[in-house]
């Protein structure tokens, strides 16, 4: 594993229950407890940690400084004297006033830090502290990964063209056993983490996450395409609205590797994280015509022009079409 495996910039596929955890020096509401680093914006400063919150652990904050979410994998988690516990949520808003987090038995949970996200204003977003099964499932989006996911981050509104509020959504997604997107896709408006909580996720030119493990996305990498046998349960993290349709681009022998999969993979023991390199499907990449297609010009944009401050064909494409319509009137 990169000792940059942090870097929002470049795609990212870890584990995360297996990064070392060390004293940290910011965000300031878990500043000097042991974390670990799982991703990191470099030009906001937004950060997401996995952190040990020790037993007895009490913290004031008035949120003015950076918006903090939190989700627990185990343990307690307290808010101005409410309390939940594993896959419990809480969100303190920057410029929502803050309040007191506690913990009484200690607990290990995800850590989601954001500097000046763009939100909603008071009272649509508030401080608020949540069990996750009592949040309703939603239907997801036609060709999306997920069938239903729960909103935790709010509000969290989708409509003709988005999936998000304006600094993005945090969500649990459920994906059916068996499900396959046989195409590769990408997102022109956001990055995008997924961190494995149950089941499987395979994705090619990637590898395999099983429970534990990550994967992260900049604007605009193209990916997939994505499959999983047993299910799976993950939280998928944005820095801002998705749209939707994803942009989507075919490639050779995609529904075979599909396929493949799920023909292939052995069900007598637990899923195990894989890297690409280390799987027998990799052999579809070695194909000819595969290797002919990655000479086309579609081709050429396998994992290039990546990161926030790049812009892919489509989009300057875009941006030159509004320029030239602007003109003409």
């Amino acid at each position: 594993m990169s000792e940059e495996h942090w870097r929002r910039e470049n795609p990212q596929f870890f584990t995360y229950m297996d990064l070392a955890r060390k004293p940290v020096d910011g965000p300031p509401v878990v500043a000097g407890l042991l974390a670990a680093l799982m991703s990191r914006d470099s030009n906001s400063d937004a950060e997401s940690l996995l952190v040990e919150i020790p037993k007895g652990w009490k913290k004031q904050t008035d949120g003015g400084e950076g918006s903090i979410e939190i989700f627990l994998l185990n343990g307690d988690l307290g808010f101005n004297g409410d309390y939940v516990g594993p896959s419990g949520y809480a969100h303190i808003p920057q410029g929502c006033g803050g309040g007191e987090l506690t913990s009484k038995t200690g607990a290990l949970a995800f850590v989601y830090w954001n500097p000046h996200m763009p939100a909603f204003p008071p009272p649509y977003t508030v401080n608020r502290i949540v069990q996750s099964h009592t949040i309703d499932w939603r239907q997801s989006v036609p060709t999306s990964h997920s069938i239903m996911h729960k909103p935790l981050r709010a509000p969290d509104p989708h409509g003709d063209g988005y999936e998000g509020g304006p600094g993005g959504h945090l969500r649990m997604e459920y994906v059916a056993p068996g499900m396959a997107t046989p195409f590769e896709h990408n997102h022109h408006e956001c990055w995008e983490e997924l961190f494995i909580l149950e089941g499987d996720c395979f994705i090619a030119d990637e590898g395999v996450l099983a429970p534990g493990s990550a994967v992260g996305h900049p604007q605009e990498f193209w990916h997939g395409p994505f499959a999983s046998r047993r299910g799976c349960l993950f939280l998928v993290h944005t820095d801002a609205p998705m749209g939707v349709p994803w942009g989507i681009r075919d490639y050779p022998n995609q529904q075979e590797i599909c396929d493949a999969y799920f023909a292939e993979a052995p069900w007598d023991g637990p899923i195990e994280f894989a890297l690409w390199a280390d799987l027998p499907w990799k052999r579809f990449s070695e194909l000819p015509e595969f290797i002919a297609w990655e000479k086309t010009s579609a081709g050429q944009e396998w994992g290039d022009k990546v990161g926030q401050l790049t812009a892919s064909k489509f989009r300057a494409s875009w941006k030159r079409s509004v320029e030239k319509s602007l003109a003409k009137k």
